[in-house]
């Protein structure tokens, strides 16, 4: 997976709130849907809680205190990143997951960041660089330091016992269930809908993710939508995966989100109707393998999911997308 000057990604870029923060793709153990916290006695300032990961307790980084923003329980759509510190693992609450970045090796020295007048945690942040949007790089060790900014370590939210009604119980016991050797073998992937179905495509084939992006439609004849987009000066053809997977084609809206993807020699976008994130394919919840341009199936607690044979597709998609240019 590299940028369109042919390097490796080098962050995983989140957010949290208006911030952009750009986490080491080596540090980056995992990401999940957020489960609920659990309070820990006597931790350290800056650490909000536990959550359970796999049969063991993992220390929560309260990111939202680091940043001074303001405290908020935690939400159907966050996500929550597993980061190796170098010496243990930590975990933190992000917003938004958005997309893999190369960032220089030596960025820009916090004076005069994104972060005005705000007196944040600077033990976290080794440094600004652009992604391109102005962006913090986040240093995984300086979750380690004690954040000494209030009394208070432990915020009152997650205080409050967790139980079974919860909205979030379900998804915070799979988390903290202990894999057994056959889950354990497994695919990293991006989580999607496409209409009604949801869809996976590996990490290792993923690019990067965009939302709310304009586009400029190509006219073309046949059933396949294509259009063009800009993703960082460079014009990426976007085209409509639905007529390739056997489903009515719908037109493009204004403004698009979705994933870009590559194969083995060409890369390519498709508009999705939502992102739901990054999760594990567990081998043990694979299904027989779908016909068509799918390289298999999975069971999930909301329905199959359907993982992506990016190279099929993008090889059908190429070749749907020559065939309207020629017939235009």
């Amino acid at each position: 997976m590299t940028d369109s000057a042919g390097r490796s990604p080098t962050h995983l870029l989140a957010r949290v709130e208006a911030y952009e923060l750009a986490i080491p793709i080596a540090a980056v153990v995992s990401v999940h849907a957020a489960p609920l916290l659990f309070s820990v006695p006597c931790v350290q300032p800056g650490i909000a809680g536990a959550v359970h990961f796999e049969g063991r307790v993992i220390p929560v980084f309260d990111l939202r205190r680091a940043l001074r923003l303001t405290n908020r329980s935690v939400e159907a759509t966050d996500l929550v990143i597993f980061i190796d510190t170098g010496s243990a693992t930590i975990a933190a609450f992000f917003d938004e997951v958005s997309e893999f970045v190369t960032l220089p090796i030596h960025p820009q020295a916090v004076s005069g960041s994104i972060f005005g007048d705000g007196r944040v945690n600077a033990n976290i942040v080794a440094g600004i660089a652009c992604s391109p949007r102005l962006c913090a790089i986040i240093d995984p060790a300086g979750f380690l330091v004690p954040d000494r900014w209030d009394a208070d370590p432990a915020l009152p939210l997650f205080q409050r016992p967790n139980d079974a009604s919860h909205p979030l119980w379900a998804r915070t016991q799979a988390l903290a269930a202990v894999p057994e050797d056959s889950e354990k073998a497994g695919i990293e992937a991006a989580l999607f809908t496409i209409g009604t179905q949801r869809y996976a495509v590996a990490i290792s084939d993923v690019v990067g993710f965009f939302s709310d992006e304009p586009h400029s439609p190509v006219p073309a004849r046949g059933q396949v939508a294509v259009s063009l987009l800009n993703r960082k000066g460079e014009a990426l053809v976007l085209l409509d995966p639905r007529p390739l997977m056997g489903t009515a084609p719908q037109p493009f809206p204004a403004l698009v989100q979705g994933v870009e993807l590559r194969g083995t020699d060409q890369r390519m976008a498709i508009p999705v109707d939502s992102l739901e994130g990054l999760t594990r394919l567990a081998a043990s919840d694979a299904m027989p393998r779908p016909s068509g341009l799918f390289a298999a199936a999975y069971r999930s607690e909301a329905g199959a999911v359907l993982l992506l044979d990016v190279p099929a597709l993008l090889h059908s998609a190429q070749s749907a997308f020559d065939y309207s240019a020629a017939a235009a």
